[in-house]
């Protein structure tokens, strides 16, 4: 009888399949997670919006429950039926998030037809890292990338559309978001210009800490954020970090639920 209760256990016992970026599932918290609620939980950690949209809509997206999203990548995974209505009511730990994050409906793509499709989980602009040994006053520009006096000493994520809407906001377009045909052309010729002064492209925070550290860069575009100054700063290099003239790119990650789940 005990066999047959233990088996009958291990059987029923659920996976949630998880799709994350870095530092968002740590091993600690799953866990946790995986003790208090007797579920098993499986995490695939992806590297940028590209890899994400792949693993989704391929072959083995099927098996996802759940993903971490930032709202703009969201609308397309609405679009296509991937992501799907929330019940908040099955979620009473909302109750105490921020109370910026309080009204769902207020925030710019989390809700269609007043239902939720995500909640908020992490958020960070996309400032600039330089090392104060190449500067004497900060940076005041994301301009400062293209200057040939720095061939070589930037790093910078290789995220296509991350990439297209810096370049577009360094050449001080309207929208960098949305780029029209008559500008795509001066936009793509910006980001070639920049491969001038790449040393390379990252994807991951921990990669650009030690890319930054072992080749003595003088700029990183903070894809990450604040998670990659404290990377910089706990491995000892010696940064400083700006929001440039021009403004910043910023992004809110939020966790939704797939069709599968």
């Amino acid at each position: 009888m005990l066999i047959m209760f233990n088996s009958t256990l291990t059987w029923a016992e659920e996976t949630l399949h998880v799709l994350a970026w870095p530092g968002y599932a740590d091993a600690d918290l799953v866990q946790i997670f995986e003790q208090r609620y007797h579920v098993k939980v499986e995490v695939t950690f992806i590297d940028n919006d590209d890899t994400m949209w792949n693993r989704l809509t391929g072959q083995e997206g099927e098996k996802f429950d759940v993903f971490a999203v930032n709202t703009a990548q969201l609308q397309r995974y609405i679009d296509n039926g991937i992501s799907v209505p929330i019940r908040l009511d099955n979620i009473p730990n909302t109750n105490n998030q921020l109370p910026r994050f309080n009204n769902l409906s207020a925030i710019l793509g989390l809700s269609r037809n007043g239902e939720a499709y995500a909640i908020p989980y992490t958020y960070s602009e996309m400032g600039l890292i330089y090392d104060r040994k190449a500067f004497k006053t900060p940076p005041d520009s994301f301009s400062f990338m293209w200057d040939p006096r720095f061939s070589g000493k930037v790093l910078m994520y290789q995220g296509s559309e991350h990439n297209f809407s810096l370049a577009a906001l360094t050449l001080g377009l309207k929208n960098p978001f949305q780029i029209s045909d008559n500008d795509f052309n001066l936009v793509s010729r910006h980001l070639v210009a920049l491969r001038h002064n790449i040393l390379t492209f990252y994807q991951q925070p921990e990669e650009a800490t030690r890319l930054f550290i072992q080749n003595k860069s003088a700029l990183l575009f903070a894809n990450y954020g604040l998670q990659q100054i404290k990377l910089l700063q706990n491995a000892g290099a010696d940064i400083g970090y700006v929001i440039p003239k021009e403004g910043a790119l910023a992004w809110l990650d939020c966790w939704s639920v797939t069709k599968n789940a």
